[in-house]
């Protein structure tokens, strides 16, 4: 198990990693038990870029996919009143553990979903959903679709950060299909934190439903 300290806003965040989180069914290792480039570009993002967009404070905050947990936790930082982490379930007790590390316990709350799956309490409407790294199968969006309908108001908006590879474009073609509007920020190349000397570009996405962007 690695441990890494990130800094938002002069607060440091402790993220543990873990290294014995499988897939039930498989026994793969589950990669959300580690710290990602896209997560950390989120987390960076919000915290300079993004508030331009959209004050965090007093807001609702969901990260679908959540992983380690990162961009939900910077959004505590950053003044969110109330962030509930996502993700399946091996990945729960590291989220936990993350919660606990920055003594966010009253502030931050860990949940079982996945995507597409009917869950009243993950049903509720949000103020904003944050996601990174989502967007690598197009066959996993109708899920995302769902979920993201079911915890869409009127002023929802969703902020993604992803590794811009070739299987992003088809992904937010699906969205799209599904109603959603995407809009791609400029991308920025970063090094890679598991391939030390490579490095890829990484964008943010800004998401609505269609019809209801901000002009």
């Amino acid at each position: 198990m690695g441990v890494r300290e990130v800094e938002i806003l002069g607060r440091k965040l402790t993220i543990h990693e873990r290294d014995d989180t499988n897939d039930p069914s498989t026994g793969r290792a589950l990669t959300g038990s580690w710290l990602w480039e896209s997560a950390l570009y989120l987390a960076e993002w919000m915290a300079s870029e993004g508030r331009a967009y959209l004050d965090l404070a007093g807001r609702t905050v969901l990260e679908l996919g959540a992983g380690t947990g990162l961009p939900g936790l910077a959004t505590a930082v950053l003044g969110a009143a109330r962030v509930v982490l996502t993700d399946v379930a091996p990945l729960l007790p590291g989220l936990w553990a993350n919660v606990e590390a920055n003594g966010l316990e009253g502030q931050v709350e860990v949940r079982k979903l996945r995507w597409g799956e009917e869950d009243e309490e993950a049903g509720e409407e949000v103020d904003v959903v944050v996601m990174s790294d989502v967007f690598f199968d197009p066959e996993e969006m109708e899920g995302l679709g769902r979920t993201l309908r079911g915890v869409w108001g009127e002023g929802t908006r969703a902020w993604a950060a992803s590794e811009v590879r070739a299987s992003v474009g088809e992904c937010l073609e699906e969205l799209g299909r599904d109603g959603f509007e995407v809009v791609e920020l400029p991308g920025e190349i970063r090094p890679l934190l598991r391939a030390p000397g490579e490095s890829s570009v990484f964008a943010v996405f800004l998401i609505s439903r269609k019809g209801t962007r901000d002009e």
